[in-house]
């Protein structure tokens, strides 16, 4: 079985490298780490196939460039069936009601631990695993009753001189 995949969107170096060094520690791999919500647009954009896109986004809501992070998880949820973590040393409740409509699995608030960030990893790839059965399941449900409905709509058919 393959490490778990994590994209780190973090336009402060230093901290980006020390959380990429600490993570792997725990055999987790870290396949890129982006400055700019741009850049990692763009890299993900590049991505072929379903497999080769990380597990999971850990993504800092104040990034370089132009766009915020919560612009480029907006995006990105909406594009690719990830896990996401939003990274923040903001404290404003505007910022957190805007970064709740993406529908992030956790918050890190900085200064974090790495006991905060490896329990906050697992509990996002757990949830996002349980929300893919359930979608996996409506789908299946969805096709049955359709499958259903179409028998009961032919025999009714049939019934009729």
């Amino acid at each position: 079985m393959r490490p778990l995949r994590i994209a780190i969107f973090e336009d402060e170096f230093l901290l980006a490298h020390d959380l990429k060094r600490q993570i792997q520690q725990y055999n987790y791999e870290v396949v890129s780490i982006f400055r700019k919500a741009e850049d990692g647009l763009r890299f993900f954009e590049g991505i072929q196939r379903q497999e080769d896109l990380p597990d999971i986004i850990l993504m800092d809501i104040s990034l370089a460039g132009e766009m915020t992070g919560i612009e480029a998880a907006r995006i990105m949820v909406k594009k690719y069936n990830i896990a996401l973590i939003f990274l923040t040393g903001m404290s404003q409740m505007d910022v957190f009601e805007e970064a709740f409509k993406t529908k992030p699995h956790a918050f890190l608030i900085k200064p974090f631990d790495i006991q905060q960030a490896l329990v906050s990893i697992r509990m996002a790839v757990y949830q996002k695993n349980l929300e893919n059965r359930l979608l996996k399941y409506q789908k299946e449900l969805e096709e049955k009753t359709d499958g259903r409905t179409k028998e009961l709509q032919e025999s009714v058919d049939g019934d009729i001189p």
